[in-house]
Protein backbone atom coordinates (compact mmCIF):
# COMPACT_ATOMS: atom_id res chain seq x y z
CA UNK A 1 0.00 0.00 0.00
CA UNK A 2 2.83 2.50 0.84
CA UNK A 3 4.58 1.65 -2.88
CA UNK A 4 1.34 3.71 -4.59
CA UNK A 5 1.22 7.42 -2.53
CA UNK A 6 5.98 6.46 -3.30
CA UNK A 7 5.01 6.30 -6.92
CA UNK A 8 2.50 8.57 -7.85
CA UNK A 9 4.85 11.13 -5.77
CA UNK A 10 8.09 10.17 -8.07
CA UNK A 11 6.08 10.45 -11.68
CA UNK A 12 4.80 13.57 -9.97
CA UNK A 13 8.51 15.08 -9.70
CA UNK A 14 9.18 13.56 -13.10
CA UNK A 15 6.43 15.22 -14.96
CA UNK A 16 6.87 18.56 -13.40
CA UNK A 17 10.39 18.57 -15.17
CA UNK A 18 9.51 18.41 -18.61
CA UNK A 19 8.94 21.32 -20.39
CA UNK A 20 6.06 22.59 -22.32
CA UNK A 21 5.78 24.28 -25.66
CA UNK A 22 3.82 27.69 -25.13
CA UNK A 23 0.54 27.45 -26.60
CA UNK A 24 -0.18 30.55 -29.01
CA UNK A 25 -2.51 32.93 -27.29
CA UNK A 26 -2.56 35.95 -29.79
CA UNK A 27 -2.72 36.18 -33.57
CA UNK A 28 1.14 37.45 -33.41
CA UNK A 29 1.87 34.24 -31.53
CA UNK A 30 -0.03 32.00 -34.17
CA UNK A 31 1.90 33.73 -37.08
CA UNK A 32 5.38 33.63 -35.52
CA UNK A 33 5.87 30.84 -33.08
CA UNK A 34 8.40 28.49 -34.33
CA UNK A 35 9.32 29.85 -37.49
CA UNK A 36 12.48 31.29 -38.19
CA UNK A 37 13.84 34.63 -36.67
CA UNK A 38 15.91 35.16 -39.91
CA UNK A 39 12.59 35.02 -41.78
CA UNK A 40 11.52 37.73 -39.59
CA UNK A 41 14.18 40.15 -39.45
CA UNK A 42 14.34 39.74 -43.07
CA UNK A 43 10.62 40.44 -43.91
CA UNK A 44 10.53 43.70 -41.03
CA UNK A 45 14.09 44.82 -40.47
CA UNK A 46 17.21 43.89 -38.16
CA UNK A 47 16.16 44.27 -34.57
CA UNK A 48 17.16 47.57 -32.38
CA UNK A 49 18.50 44.92 -29.16
CA UNK A 50 18.98 41.89 -28.20
CA UNK A 51 19.81 40.34 -24.84
CA UNK A 52 21.58 36.60 -24.59
CA UNK A 53 19.44 34.36 -21.54
CA UNK A 54 20.22 31.22 -20.70
CA UNK A 55 20.75 28.08 -22.56
CA UNK A 56 21.77 30.00 -25.98
CA UNK A 57 18.36 31.83 -26.26
CA UNK A 58 18.24 35.29 -27.02
CA UNK A 59 15.01 38.14 -26.28
CA UNK A 60 15.12 40.43 -29.39
CA UNK A 61 13.44 44.09 -29.52
CA UNK A 62 12.08 45.07 -32.77
CA UNK A 63 10.09 48.29 -33.35
CA UNK A 64 8.92 49.42 -36.66
CA UNK A 65 5.40 50.30 -38.56
CA UNK A 66 6.00 54.25 -38.16
CA UNK A 67 2.88 56.18 -39.15
CA UNK A 68 -0.19 57.58 -37.24
CA UNK A 69 1.60 58.02 -33.81
CA UNK A 70 3.73 55.09 -31.87
CA UNK A 71 5.09 52.31 -33.55
CA UNK A 72 4.63 48.77 -33.16
CA UNK A 73 7.01 47.54 -30.89
CA UNK A 74 7.38 43.12 -30.05
CA UNK A 75 10.18 41.36 -27.97
CA UNK A 76 10.79 37.96 -29.40
CA UNK A 77 12.49 35.20 -27.41
CA UNK A 78 14.60 33.19 -30.05
CA UNK A 79 16.06 29.62 -29.45
CA UNK A 80 19.38 28.46 -29.64
CA UNK A 81 18.61 27.08 -33.37
CA UNK A 82 17.32 30.50 -34.57
CA UNK A 83 13.34 29.70 -34.04
CA UNK A 84 10.82 32.14 -32.42
CA UNK A 85 10.03 30.53 -29.04
CA UNK A 86 7.74 33.28 -28.21
CA UNK A 87 6.42 36.82 -28.96
CA UNK A 88 5.10 39.80 -27.55
CA UNK A 89 4.01 43.24 -28.23
CA UNK A 90 5.30 45.53 -25.85
CA UNK A 91 3.38 49.11 -27.69
CA UNK A 92 0.81 48.15 -29.94
CA UNK A 93 -2.55 50.28 -30.91
CA UNK A 94 -5.65 48.68 -30.29
CA UNK A 95 -8.48 49.37 -33.60
CA UNK A 96 -10.74 51.67 -32.16
CA UNK A 97 -13.75 49.46 -34.51
CA UNK A 98 -12.53 45.81 -33.12
CA UNK A 99 -10.05 44.86 -35.87
CA UNK A 100 -6.54 43.71 -36.06
CA UNK A 101 -4.16 45.51 -33.43
CA UNK A 102 -1.74 47.87 -34.95
CA UNK A 103 1.16 45.18 -34.80
CA UNK A 104 -0.83 42.77 -35.93
CA UNK A 105 -1.64 44.47 -38.82
CA UNK A 106 1.99 45.21 -39.68
CA UNK A 107 3.75 41.65 -39.13
CA UNK A 108 0.86 40.04 -41.27
CA UNK A 109 -0.89 38.63 -38.23
CA UNK A 110 -4.30 40.22 -37.94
Amino acid sequence: MRFRPALLSVLAVVLSACTTVAVASNPLQQRWNGKSAGAFFAAYGPPVSDITGPGGSTLYSWRGGYGRGNPCVVELSVGKDYSIKTIRAVSDRTDPKGGPSHCEKTLDAG
